[in-house]
């Protein structure tokens, strides 16, 4: 317990949140030596030589400061536009913790608890009934939404065609078609890792605020953090300067087929934000729910994000994130991938916050990540 006490008790230095780009501090000042930093430079950049992705942007929070903010290689092939810290990106899954956080925002100011059942705000949801069962089961709770572990088919199963929903309307049309479905499995007894437990505690945000999410969101969560340029809808010219989605193809990279723009707003994998916006969201979880010496979400409500849920894999999942290394029955070492080529990690005992951006899929860069993952660790985070 006693790193939580030093964290969000005692208190430690709060960064600035005002506008504009995060500002940097000096790097050595916090103990690290040129070499490190031209260590981390180099294992970036062997990525981008070894056509792994054409570039990205990253971000390194050392004890409330900032750094390390530095963009690398390209944002469009064609034009050789480099990429810049201040870039736009699809940031796919990395919105499940902008999702999570906005609802402990709202259990903390009462409007939810995290342990209700979907059906007291969508009473769609009262006759669901499991699959391959007579029984009506309870339905989910958010936690459960959060974590994956609603019972609702993965994103495997839609993507396969296995499970089929109407996703071009409302969010509130979209989930009231998930209602008339069948859960896969009972609440709180499997992992199934995909949008839909997301997309249901969105809604149940409409509801008891009576605003659609892309307000709610930006009005609870991103304007209060100064995460301006992140939004489910980005304008035209937005999107045509933002870095280019490519996947990586025998000698080189053609661009990825398809928006990932939809017509049903996708709260667990549809935010375009940027380095600085990403970096905004995890300071708010460093500094304890504290932007600008105001408390806008307790630390104790977001503390209950990073508890590893029941049947959820490997070392866990919380509400939002992997729970990566646990202490007193919470995470400390926390992280969440983004299919795009996204990643966010964070060490709350070492203090340590880290934001990688490309758009390469995933799975087509998983080599590159872990190499540049190593290095953070190897720099950062103290010796066993």
């Amino acid at each position: 317990m006693q790193y939580w006490l030093l964290i969000f008790l005692v208190g430690f230095a709060i960064p600035a949140f005002a506008e504009g780009g995060l500002s940097v501090s000096d790097w050595e000042a916090h103990g690290f030596t040129e070499t490190q930093r031209e260590d981390l430079r180099s294992v970036i950049q062997k990525g981008i030589d070894e056509k792994f992705v054409p570039g990205g942007a990253f971000l390194v929070v050392h004890k409330g400061e900032v750094i390390f903010r530095e963009a690398f290689g390209v944002a469009d092939i064609e034009t050789g536009r480099k990429i810049t810290p201040e870039d736009v990106f699809f940031i796919a899954s990395i919105t499940k913790p902008f999702t999570s956080t906005t609802m402990a925002i709202l259990a903390d100011q009462g409007l939810v608890s995290l342990a209700d059942r979907v059906d007291k705000y969508l009473s769609e949801f009262k006759d669901v009934r499991v699959r391959d069962s007579e029984k009506t089961e309870r339905t989910p709770t958010i936690r459960e939404c959060l974590s994956h572990t609603a019972g609702f088919p993965g994103n495997r199963d839609l993507q396969s065609g296995a499970f089929t929903l109407e996703l071009d309307g409302s969010l509130k049309e979209a989930v009231a078609d998930l209602a008339t479905k069948e859960l896969w499995a009972v609440p709180g007894t499997a992992h199934a890792y995909g949008r839909f437990g997301y997309m249901t505690s969105a809604r149940i945000a409409e509801v008891v605020t009576k605003k659609d999410y892309e307000t709610v969101i930006q009005e609870i969560l991103l304007g209060p953090i100064g995460a301006t340029h992140s939004t489910f809808y980005p304008s035209q010219e937005v999107f045509d300067g933002m870095v280019k989605p490519y996947v990586r193809s025998e000698g080189g990279f053609k661009l990825r087929e398809g928006s990932p723009l939809g017509q049903t707003i996708n709260p667990g994998g549809g935010l375009f934000s940027t380095l600085d916006d990403v970096g905004r969201l995890l300071l708010l979880h460093r500094n304890g729910g504290k932007v600008d010496g105001k408390q806008i979400v307790s630390a104790e409500m977001l503390r209950e994000l990073y508890v590893a849920q029941p049947h959820t894999p490997g070392n866990g999942y919380g509400m939002g994130f992997n729970t990566l290394q646990k202490e007193d029955g919470r995470g400390y070492r926390l992280q969440h991938i983004g299919g795009s080529g996204t990643l966010v990690w964070m060490d709350l005992k070492a203090d340590v916050l880290f934001v990688m951006l490309t758009q390469v899929p995933t799975p087509q860069m998983v080599k590159y990540r872990r190499q540049v993952t190593r290095k953070v660790s190897e720099i950062f985070l103290p010796a066993n």
